[in-house]
């Protein structure tokens, strides 16, 4: 395959290799074991409390998201919000820490990768093309859960926000990889549309959101492929490919 003809696949990690919420949910509640335990009340008290816990952290990731506050604000908000809410309100900020080191040190445990990733993988190599992951986040727990997925991903097409210092939802990460892999037709998969399509398109990337959820966008001018079912993923990527 010539650099003329050359194609370079590229994924987005959380809640495109995998179900990131329900990893989410498992890795929560199980740092909530671990730091807030109340012997036999606790299954209730968990029960009520992620809940809580996951509307505190939509309410605050606008604020995240803007910069007005930082991810470790971002992060104890959310969290003593949601203790507030369901009456635990003797707590420190190391209860707070051991919590978020708990969640972070263990997550990758609960990640179990999307069956349909694994052919789409085997597609791109049985083609010898070249693929990746383009994540924003933290670099050890991210790491850890492409280690745990198994993948097979060579490491010099893994780039992590935090290590190359620039994220997502600027098309400069775009621009970094590009410079990086020696590729003529560049493609992004990702769940996020303001994250991973916009700053694709901006890049001049192909991008292909994943929208299982079907969520719509107003003033909708970028052009993408979109696919709402994991056939249809398989058959946008076997289209691109060909």
């Amino acid at each position: 395959m010539t650099m003329r003809s050359k194609k370079a696949f590229f994924f987005d990690l959380d809640n495109t290799l995998f179900d990131y919420e329900a990893s989410f949910k498992k890795a929560s509640l199980f740092a909530f074991r671990c730091i807030f335990s109340l012997g036999d009340n606790n299954k209730k008290l968990e029960e009520k409390w992620f809940p809580h816990y996951k509307s505190y952290c939509d309410l605050y990731w606008y604020a995240y998201e803007k910069a007005w506050i930082t991810r470790k604000e971002y992060q104890r908000k959310r969290l003593a919000s949601s203790l507030h809410a369901v009456g635990i309100k003797n707590f420190s900020d190391k209860e707070i820490q051991q919590y978020q080191q708990h969640f972070e040190e263990n997550i990758h445990h609960f990640v179990e990768p999307y069956p349909w990733i694994k052919e789409i993988i085997q597609l791109l190599k049985r083609k010898k093309i070249t693929y990746g992951i383009i994540s924003n986040g933290e670099a050890a727990v991210q790491r850890n859960k492409i280690k745990h997925l198994a993948f097979d991903i060579p490491e010099k097409h893994i780039y992590i926000s935090s290590e190359i210092k620039v994220a997502k939802p600027s098309p400069e990460i775009f621009h970094v990889v590009r410079k990086s892999v020696k590729a003529s037709a560049f493609y992004y998969v990702g769940d996020s549309y303001s994250l991973d399509i916009i700053p694709a398109v901006q890049a001049e990337w192909t991008a292909i959101w994943w929208n299982p959820s079907m969520l719509s966008v107003t003033h909708d001018k970028v052009l993408y492929h979109k696919c709402f079912s994991s056939d249809e993923l398989i058959e946008i990527i076997t289209r691109c490919i060909e």
